[in-house]
Parts: structure tokens; sequence; C-alpha cells
């Protein structure tokens, strides 16, 4: 739509590209942040398009530059203050390509870093940092900046990444290689690296100053990349130079009867000339990049060598604005236009072409055929295809039964499904750990062994010096028996089995648990849980007797090997706590059993004593104070003083008062 506006507009006697597009940008950039949105940015990409071809940029870039100006706080929209707090503190200022570069909207990249060109010339801000970094070799090129601002008085100035030489340079980079601005986005940014400035500000000749740019290290591993860029560019075009080329239509519509979905029109390729002739662009330009001599002194062009171009180098060096249009594949233009618009004018006829293959004429504009006109623009499209099979998903911890919460035999047959995993997996970690030490065990036993001293026999020659001047017969052989350090093979090879099946050991025991055994725990948590609940919302003797038998059957799992397992031994614990809580504590009918349970099984003891009460049920007392005298013997004293703490004086004297 836009490029059929320009054209026509562009017809004698009518208001010309410039209205048009000074138009189409007034109304794209109203809403705020315009620039974040992909949309609007796809589309002043395509009138920025429009613009170079018809050279009308600077309309376009006129009405950036003031909003530009705004962003910064020049029209008093931003204020001073947050502006130049906000550069200070190192923030990037606005700018409408927030990021680095635009990889996609180059059009677009290209209008607004021509403005933010201009931008840094009216403030003559580029001049006073090149004036600064010539005046002092150890200045930096942020302290530079800073120095630039405060020599200018500048209210706002752009951050150090917002500098043109580097705007070019990340555009030059993200730019596609086939794109046709390429060319005239490497001319700018070479503009920048390679100028001399000296001789403008009075200054000895040197070398060029782009250099200067990019001493961090970062910057110096991006001038690199750039370098490699160059030649992926370059071989680019070289590829495409060997293709066979395919002459655009002459018209618009032409051949289009002979186009369809099935067999679309042939792609279109640039002339391969072309091609060549930026393959030794991008050359030079790599010859150019790769010089250090440029950079470090003043060269006398005319003594370089052809592959320097030397007449284009001066160019760039005494920032000549020419653009060098020749490089600009003016047919890939041209045919991208007449695609847009012959597409454009497809779509224009697409309404009248639909109702001439229909079989009965409908009033679009009658509000009492909506329904075929509802119907009509169904068939346009697709069915939607129906909607995803729902697959019902297993839980992983199923639910707890609710027979389980009042059926003793339900929630005893639960828990020792549950438990039992728990327990098999107690008794193998125990396994293992009675292994490992029986291991080292015997990895400690056999290391005194592993070298034994073996009696030898060793012959020495005593050298003679002589005695008074009277020669030696010879040296003296003594034979000396000694004892010589010996490795065992047998033993060695022992310790080596024993190191091997250790370290397995260990791997295996540091390997994660299996998945059953933490649904089984938080199955039986899930029950225990509803349990106490279903007792705490209403409490009945059938809830009450589950929790009874729920309680002894945790109990009945506890065993020497889950004693001895850290992790089961906590989550038994937790569970005979919270059940003894809640159905055994202060139960008068439980406490017989309960002590009964102690006196059989001693190593409960610090599990369940807690809930022996005995003080809740009086009318027991005696015989339940009995019960523990009788028990008493040497293994059993501390047992039977702890259960003793158990009775309170009190109880028993209320007992013989009754």
């Amino acid at each position: 739509i836009f490029q059929s506006h320009v054209v026509e507009s562009s017809k004698p006697g009518l208001v010309g590209a410039a209205a048009v597009l000074e138009f189409w940008v007034g109304i794209l950039t109203q809403q705020n942040l315009w620039y974040r949105d992909k949309t609007v940015l796809f589309l002043m990409d395509q009138i920025c398009c429009a613009a170079f071809t018809y050279h009308q940029e600077e309309c376009v870039q006129k009405l950036l530059y003031q909003q530009h100006k705004t962003a910064l706080g020049y029209h008093g929209d931003r204020g001073l203050l947050s502006s130049l707090v906000g550069w200070i503190s190192g923030n990037a200022t606005p700018s409408f390509i927030e990021g680095q570069s635009l990889s996609a909207e180059i059009w677009f990249a290209w209008v607004v870093l021509n403005m933010e060109g201009v931008f840094e010339e009216d403030s003559q801000l580029r001049r006073c940092v090149e004036h600064e970094l010539l005046s002092e070799l150890n200045i930096s090129p942020e302290q530079a900046l800073k120095k630039a601002q405060q020599r200018l008085k500048l209210p706002v100035a752009p951050s150090l990444q917002r500098l043109q030489v580097y705007r070019w340079a990340y555009q030059a980079a993200a730019t596609p290689p086939d794109h046709p601005l390429l060319p005239l986005i490497w001319q700018k940014f070479l503009q920048l690296y390679l100028r001399q400035p000296g001789p403008e500000y009075g200054l000895a000749a040197g070398g060029c100053i782009g250099k200067r740019f990019f001493q961090a290290s970062s910057q110096a591993a991006f001038l690199r990349d750039l370098r490699q860029r160059i030649q992926e560019v370059s071989d680019f075009h070289h590829a495409v130079s060997q293709a066979l080329r395919v002459l655009p239509p002459n018209t618009p519509s032409s051949d289009q009867g002979d186009e369809t979905p099935n067999n679309p029109g042939p792609p279109y390729l640039t002339s391969p000339q072309l091609h060549t002739e930026l393959v030794r662009l991008f050359g030079v330009f790599s010859v150019w990049l790769d010089d250090e001599t440029l950079q470090k002194q003043e060269v006398y062009l005319p003594s370089l060598p052809p592959e320097y171009e030397p007449h284009r180098l001066a160019q760039v060096m005494q920032w000549h604005q020419e653009l060098w249009l020749e490089y600009v594949d003016q047919e890939r233009l041209q045919y991208d236009q007449r695609e847009v618009l012959s597409l454009w004018k497809k779509v224009q006829s697409e309404p009248t072409f639909l109702q001439t293959q229909t079989s009965g004429f409908t009033d679009y504009t009658s509000l009492s055929n909506a329904r075929e006109r509802i119907l009509s623009n169904l068939q346009k499209h697709p069915v939607p295809r129906l909607a995803p099979e729902l697959h019902k998903l297993k839980a992983p911890v199923p639910e707890v039964p609710s027979a389980c919460l009042t059926d003793c035999k339900a929630a005893c047959k639960l828990l020792e499904q549950d438990l039992s995993i728990l327990q098999d997996q107690a008794r193998i970690a125990v396994a293992r750990e009675a292994q490992q030490v029986a291991m080292e065990q015997e990895l400690l036993e056999s290391l005194p062994v592993l070298f034994k001293n073996r009696p030898e026999q060793v012959t020495m020659a005593l050298e003679c010096k002589g005695k008074g001047g009277q020669p030696c017969q010879g040296a003296a052989n003594i034979t000396v028996t000694c004892e010589l350090v010996q490795k065992q093979e047998a033993v060695q090879t022992q310790i080596t089995s024993l190191r091997r099946d250790i370290k397995k050991l260990q791997t295996d025991a540091m390997a994660p648990p299996p998945e059953i055994l933490a649904q089984a725990a938080v199955h039986t948590e899930n029950f225990i849980t509803a349990l106490v609940n279903m007792h705490k919302a209403q409490k009945s003797p059938a809830v009450q007797k589950v929790g009874v038998s729920a309680f002894y059957k945790v109990v009945s799992f506890v065993c020497e090997d889950t004693l001895r397992h850290p992790p089961t031994r906590q989550y038994l614990s937790s569970c005979v706590e919270v059940l003894g809580q809640v159905f055994i504590q202060g139960n008068a009918e439980e406490c017989g059993r309960v002590l009964k349970t102690i006196l059989e099984q001693r190593r409960l003891c610090p599990l369940i004593s807690p809930f022996f009460t005995p003080n809740a049920a009086p009318s027991q007392l005696v015989f339940l104070y009995q019960d523990v005298v009788t028990s008493l013997s040497l293994d059993s004293a501390d047992v039977v003083f702890m259960l003793l703490t158990k009775v309170s004086p009190r109880g028993c004297l209320g007992v013989v008062n009754m």
C-alpha cells in the first residue's frame, strides 16, 4: 500500500512522494514507544525503503530528528535532570534502535543512524571527542566523551555505545550479506574508522583515529569479528556470482498466467557482474582493516599498491559524503518494488474475483445478508482441526480409599503394602553398610601384610688404600646378611579388588532412591493426615479404632534394620508420634497394651514410652504397677525405671483413697 501510494502520488500534478512519506511516518509514530512494536517497525522499514528509492530520506529523517531530540529532553518532554542523571550513570540514551543493531529492518536502521549522525554533527560532539583523543594519547573514549560534553556544555549527550563509530560497526556486522545497503553501511563505518582528523584541529598528521575507539579487550575482539564478517560477505558474493542469472519480468503482471501455487515463478538473481564488483570491494575493505600502518602513522597514499585503491581510500579518509551508489543493487530494488505493487493489485482485485466464482450474487452491504456473509467468509479459511484427544494422567501417588479410614483391615493392608517397601529399603541399606564395614575391615587387615621383609645376603667390596706406603693386595670382599622389603603381589591384588568393590558399593549407596519408595512414603503420610483430619472434624469409634490399629501396625515395622537406617527411623518415628499423640496418649483402654508392647520389645521403649500414660487409667494403675515391678531384672532396670517415672504419686494416692 505504501509503494502504491507513493507511485500514484509521484505522478505529475499530485502531492509528490515526500508528502506521502511524511503522512505515513506521522501516523505510525504517533503512539508511545512505537519503535518497540514489531509491526510498526516492519511498516517503517518499507517506508524508509521507498524514501531511499525516491531520494526522499531527508523528509523522514527530519521527522525522526525532532522526535529524537524530544526523547533526549531538548524540548522539555524529558527532564534535563533525568537525562543528565541517566547519562552520568551509564545508561544508554534513548534511540529508536534500542539494541546495538537491527538485523531485519535494515532500511529503517539506515535512516535512523543517518539521523543520529546529523545530531552528532550538529552538536559538534564527534569533532570534540576526536580532538580530546588526539590531544591526550592515554585518554580513553569514555573520558574523552565526558570532557567533550563538559566542554560543549551540552545538556545531554549520547552514551558511549551510541556514538556513530560503534553504531555503524555493529550494524555492518548485523546486516545480511545480500542486502543492497550493506556496501553503504560499511562505507559509513570506514569513514569514521579510517579518518585522519589531525590537520583539521591544527595537530600533526598521524594515523587513523579508529583504533582509539577499539582499545578495550571486548572492542578489540569485536574488531576481529568484523574482519571475519568481511571475509564471510566476500565469500557469499563470490558464490552467488557463479550462479546463473534469471532475468526479471518486463511488467509486474507478465507471465502470471503460468504461475500457480504449485509452479511458482523462477527466483530473481542479481547480475553476476555486480557480485564480482562487491567481492573486489570487500576485499579492499579487508586490506584496509588489516593494515596496522594506516592506524599508526600517516601514509603517502599514491605509493600504495593498486589493491588498496588509493583514490577510494583518500575519499574515505577525507570524509567525502558522496555515497557509492554504484554498488547498490538497483535491479533488486526495482524488482522488489514491482513484486510488491503486483501483490497489492492482486489483493485489491481479490474480492471481485471471488464474486465471479460464486453461483449467486451476495450483497455485502445489506444487513439482511449477514448469514450469507459469515458463511462466505468461513469458506475462505481452512477448516479448524479438532481439539487434541484428552489423555487422563495417572497420579504419581494413588488416592487414599475412603474405606481405609473406617475399616481396620483395609487400613492395615494399606500400611503393610507401603511400609514393607520402606522396611526393605532399610534392610538393603543396612546390609550394604555391613558389607562395606566388612570390606574395610578386611582392607585394614591386608595393608600391614602388603610388604614383607625377606633375608638376603649381599657381597660388598671394601677398598683398601694401603698403609705406610705399602700397597694393598686388593679390595676385601665381605658378605653381609640383611632384610629387603618385598611387595606381596597376591595381597596387592586382593587390596585392589577390595577397593574396587568398596567404590562400587559407595556408588550404589549414593544412587537416588527408587520412585516407588517416595510413593510409598507419601501415600502413608496422606493416609495418616486424612485419618487425623477426620478424627478432629468428627470423633467416632470407627475412626478411633482405625487410628489405634494404625499405630500398632506402624510400630510392628520398627526393627533393628529400620532403627539403624536414619531416614527410615526418622520417618517411622514421625508416624508413630502423630498417631500416638492423637489416638493413644491419654487413652485408658490402651495403657495395658502399650505397656505389654514395651516389656516384650524393650528397644521400642524410647519410641512409644511417651504415649504410656498410666495416670489416665486409675482403675488399672495397681495392675500396671505390678506388671512393671514383676518384669524387673538386671537387663531391664533402665526400662523399668523409665516406666516408673510415668506413675504420678497423686494418682497412687487417689487409688488408695478409693
